[in-house]
């Protein structure tokens, strides 16, 4: 891909935007660096349309034809099943005048003929019919020259999709690192795996999806913005007797409970929390089969501890009182495009199924008791970050209780952070985040 060299001067004022000089003791973000137009656009080229993105999990894509549509970057892409079942990826425009070939989220098509001029492609790419080909081209045309373009990287970890319109990245499992233990606390749940449960609601954060990150693994906001949800689940629990899994973990949220972050490499980033009543997971039915087949450090993990995994630069996987997959899509520096998805256990009961809808609509969902408090901090921060006269974002809480390399827990269950933290409200995960923001910017070079 062809573009803007922003090495010199552009990159060079965009990297001073983050003051890293750990020597100092000094970690702090211009706060332009959510609100900058600049930036935002250097942003879409060289991270988001040069790096590896999640796209979407195989359980949406499970048979041959199933398609799914997304934007990687400003660029549409749709992920298509093949036939022999392989997974492949391309760039959603007609090859003869651009227009969007999948209108829709998601489908099901053996072949898609553009709404356009009529021409036809197969889900592999290839371009099958040209309307009126024998009248407007002569004998040397070569239909195969209009076959879609495939994105260049495509490759999946544990059900997770991920697509790169840049060739030369590293390896997908290389560029995950230590978050693929995180991955596999969800995957293996269940002995076959995970499922998107139908249903996607979409909302709009008038922020930036830099601040959106952050929230994700940030537990020190947690007891102050959701404060209304635990008091609101602690008196209908009250009022109701309800019992079980009817009952919705909230004790970490006002407790003094165990909890921890990583910077887990790459821009990747993790907290978590104990669990004060993880009897009322859904995932506690299947304890005694875990306990069965898996590591007693990861059982220990999947059932007591709460937790958020950011993958850089657009998802965030959720293990809470629900599960979910979070997809950020930034639109403008003030505005993010938020999807959220429940995942579930593939073959649990009906009665465990039900339970994790009923948490994902309480706390997941902007008509529930915790995501619109989220965006109203989201969005309250953003209108801040425009006061030029208090220009720094200083990430400094936690310095002196980071551990460089794996503590307890995370040699429990044996990833390797670059740091951890004793606890969620600490900010030092953050570093990892804009170190990878910056090598990203730093290295673009003006071609991919």
């Amino acid at each position: 891909m062809e573009g803007t060299n922003f090495r010199a001067p552009e990159a060079a004022r965009l990297l001073k935007m983050v003051d890293d000089r750990p020597a100092e003791r000094v970690f702090r973000v211009d706060r332009s660096i959510y609100t900058d137009p600049e930036v935002f656009d250097a942003e879409i080229k060289h991270i988001f349309e040069g790096n590896w993105i999640f796209a979407c999990h195989e359980s949406q894509v499970a048979n041959p034809g199933d398609y799914f549509s997304i934007e990687v970057g400003r660029q549409p892409v749709v992920i298509w099943r093949q036939p022999d079942g392989e997974i492949k990826g391309f760039i959603n425009a007609c090859s003869h005048r651009a227009a969007i070939l999948m209108p829709y989220r998601q489908g099901n098509a053996k072949t898609i003929t553009c709404r356009f001029h009529g021409w036809t492609y197969g889900c592999e790419g290839r371009c099958m019919r040209i309307k009126g080909e024998d009248t407007g081209y002569d004998g040397s045309f070569d239909r195969a020259h209009y076959n879609l373009k495939e994105v260049p990287r495509i490759a999946a970890y544990r059900g997770f999709v991920f697509v790169s319109l840049a060739a030369n990245v590293a390896p997908l499992e290389d560029f995950l690192g230590a978050t693929k233990a995180w991955i596999d606390l969800m995957v293996d749940q269940s002995p076959d795996g995970l499922e998107v449960v139908p249903g996607a609601p979409s909302y709009m954060i008038g922020g930036n999806w830099k601040m959106q990150a952050e929230n994700g693994v940030d537990g020190y906001h947690v007891s102050t913005v959701h404060r209304v949800f635990a008091t609101t689940m602690s008196a209908r629990q009250s009022r109701d007797n309800r019992q079980g899994m009817a009952q919705t973990e909230a004790g970490r949220i006002v407790g003094n409970v165990p909890t921890a972050s990583y910077d887990l490499g790459n821009g990747h980033m993790a907290i978590w929390a104990t669990h004060t009543t993880p009897e009322v997971r859904p995932i506690w039915e299947a304890r005694e089969r875990l306990k069965a087949t898996l590591p007693a450090g990861k059982v220990d993990w999947i059932l007591n501890k709460g937790r958020n995994l950011m993958l850089f630069p657009n998802v965030l996987l959720m293990d809470n009182p629900s599960t979910q997959i979070r997809v950020m899509k930034p639109i403008a520096p003030d505005r993010t495009e938020v999807t959220v998805y429940c995942v579930a256990p593939k073959g649990e009961s009906k009665a465990a199924r039900s339970a994790r809808l009923r948490k994902f609509e309480d706390f997941y969902l902007t008509a529930g008791m915790a995501t619109s408090d989220d965006i109203s901090a989201l969005e309250d921060t953003y209108a801040g970050s425009l006061a030029r006269y208090t220009p720094w974002n200083e990430m400094v809480r936690g310095w002196d209780a980071t551990v460089k390399g794996p503590d307890a827990e995370a040699k429990k269950l044996g990833f390797e952070p670059v740091t951890s933290n004793p606890n969620w409200d600490h900010e030092i995960l953050f570093h990892g985040f804009y170190r990878q923001w910056a090598k990203l910017i730093g290295n673009s070079n003006g071609k991919r």
